[in-house]
């Protein structure tokens, strides 16, 4: 018994040095990283690296997956409802806002793991799927093969969003962004095209001076 929790031990600080080594080489810029670097940065020799993954784009998986199994252990309240898109589309975006920088420079970086963010937000729609099916299922205007391609703009526009977040400096507060992006998922900028009109017809005309 104690053989084996020492064991455990053993494998948890091997796997935890990796990762940390993971993130430090990701917030130094570098898009290329190969097992030598790695195992170096680690303290490991190459064979331990082996022992635990079987190539560096298993570690980016391990990584990826990390990610989702925490928001929707810790975060997400309606994973088996696929009509709260707005909820989601939220209650994710405000998970990444919290992340550490390695993670984000992962998302926003499409040279990482050929393009880690769009995988983790593929990832994300298929888990919602499983839980809950697919929420254009049934409707008329989404059939015939429609429904990747929604759900396809629905992914984009939600990883495209939270990137441009990013590299504007976060200058918009995560909440106010987040029902920005909410907004724009379930009601594209027919609303505020709206809205600008509204604004139009009630605002005081202006009167020439005499």
């Amino acid at each position: 018994m104690e053989d084996a929790k020492r064991k455990d031990l053993r494998v948890e600080r091997t796997q935890r040095a990796i990762r940390q080594a993971f993130h430090e080489m990701v917030n130094e810029g570098s898009t290329r990283i190969t097992v030598k670097e790695l195992a170096e940065r680690a303290a490991i020799n190459r064979k331990t690296f082996y022992l635990h993954y079987e190539s560096i784009e298993a570690l980016f998986s391990e990584e990826l997956e990390r990610i989702l199994d925490d928001f929707f252990a810790n975060f997400e309240t309606t994973p088996e409802t696929p009509e709260d898109m707005s909820g989601h589309a939220i209650r994710f975006f405000l998970y990444l806002t919290q992340q550490p920088p390695a993670i984000e420079r992962l998302i926003c970086t499409p040279a990482y793991f050929d393009d880690f963010g769009d995988k983790l937000y593929r990832h994300q729609m298929d888990r919602y799927a499983r839980a809950g099916g697919d929420p254009f299922e049934d409707l008329p205007y989404v059939s015939h093969g429609r429904s990747g391609l929604v759900l396809s703009f629905i992914r984009s526009t939600a990883l495209g969003f939270y990137r441009q977040w990013v590299k504007d400096g976060k200058t918009v507060d995560p909440q106010e962004a987040a029902e920005l992006l909410a907004n724009l998922t379930c009601h594209g900028i027919n609303w505020l095209l709206i809205d600008k009109q509204f604004n139009r017809l009630t605002a005081p005309e202006s009167r020439n001076p005499e």
